[in-house]
């Protein structure tokens, strides 16, 4: 009877592993997601009613979870409190703070820091914003991608580490 428990506690806790990293997978995604989310409506935004960043990033943030609305709204404040600082540092400062929460790579981060200043300038191209909206899709079908391989090597992962501490046990 020991034994079967054992058994099941292993086989659940390295099924229990593979899902926690699958959620990390999904979890990334939707961060993903959410900033091209945020970054369409603050063009929207930007070409429709011409607002200012820092009311833009005001904007977008409501509504938004706790996470990106809090997010927004710290970036927008900075900005209000000092006019002359640089977008860009203000996006990357943010992340630091919420390195964290975020589970951006390195070059994810960096696509999303150059929109964000590209976005802030009076006379930025749309073709510029294209090119980064570009940059920023192909990660997310990367991200897509990698999710499928990796979730599929997980589960396996997790189902033989599982059947080898079960044969151990016995």
């Amino acid at each position: 009877m020991l034994k079967a428990a054992g058994i099941f506690l292993v086989v659940i806790g390295t099924a229990g592993f593979g899902n926690s990293l699958k959620l990390l997978m999904n979890r990334h995604l939707t961060q993903l997601l959410s900033f091209q989310g945020i970054f369409i409506q603050m063009e929207l935004l930007k070409t429709s009613l011409r607002l200012p960043y820092g009311q833009m990033l005001r904007r977008c943030a409501r509504g938004k979870e706790s996470l990106y609305g809090d997010f927004l709204e710290g970036i927008a404040g900075e900005m209000e409190e000092n006019h002359e600082m640089d977008v860009g540092i203000l996006w990357e400062k943010g992340f630091y703070e919420k390195r964290r929460e975020f589970l951006f790579t390195e070059e994810e981060r960096e696509i999303l820091v150059a929109l964000a200043r590209t976005m802030s300038m009076e006379s930025s191209s749309t073709k510029a914003c294209e090119i980064y909206f570009f940059r920023l899709e192909k990660q997310i079908a990367q991200v897509l991608e990698e999710k499928k391989e990796k979730q599929k090597l997980y589960r396996a992962v997790g189902v033989l580490s599982g059947l080898f501490l079960v044969i151990l046990l016995l």
